[in-house]
């Protein structure tokens, strides 16, 4: 099942699974996934975090409750850390920032299984502050059908700051460590065998 308000990556993505030998069963809303869920129930969905009226975390409970053996991937526009940690929390298999391709959800589905951290691996350092309040931005301004004067108003800043903010391209998250950055390099000239 695929539940996206959006209708061009509910298609497209609906598509690619069904060229990748999967039924694919399509929803835009809550109340639509549900009457459909109940019917016939999948072994696999896909939700979109956030729809108008009920959210994609209401319906991933309602969708488990129904068949607790569901795997369910969780999307969403604002890839934000609490939005994955309460997705996976309320029985979510996996968590992908959009735009995900049906690749992606996949490999998803199949890493759910995988502990989150690798052994002797580190955890996915948090997004920066400046990250944080770019999401925040973001998510208040659609929720305002992207009226800039009413998301300054909520916000609590000038509507010409917010426009400055809005200009900015998302700020990187910090990088995941590796091996490599916490064990010293061999110096080839004090490990020379010869």
């Amino acid at each position: 099942m695929l539940v996206d308000d959006t209708e061009i990556l509910r298609d497209r993505l609906a598509v690619a699974m069904q060229s990748r030998g999967l039924a694919v069963r399509t929803a835009s809303n809550y109340d639509e996934a549900i009457s459909i869920f109940t019917r016939s129930p999948t072994d696999l969905a896909v939700l979109d975090l956030r729809m108008p009226g009920r959210s994609g975390l209401d319906l991933l409970r309602k969708l488990l409750e129904i068949k607790p053996d569901c795997r369910i991937i969780m999307l969403s526009g604002f890839g934000s850390i609490p939005a994955s940690i309460d997705a996976v929390r309320a029985g979510a298999v996996n968590f992908l920032s959009k735009p995900a391709d049906a690749d992606d959800i996949l490999s998803a589905f199949v890493r759910g299984d995988e502990p989150l951290v690798p052994e002797g691996g580190l955890a996915f350092p948090a997004p920066s502050l400046a990250r944080n309040e770019w999401e925040h931005i973001h998510r208040v301004l659609a929720d305002c059908n992207n009226n800039i004067s009413e998301a300054a108003r909520r916000l609590g800043i000038h509507r010409r700051s917010l426009q400055r903010k809005l200009r900015k391209r998302a700020p990187g998250d910090p990088q995941t460590p590796g091996p490599d950055d916490f064990f010293e390099e061999d110096n080839p000239e004090t490990n020379d065998l010869s």
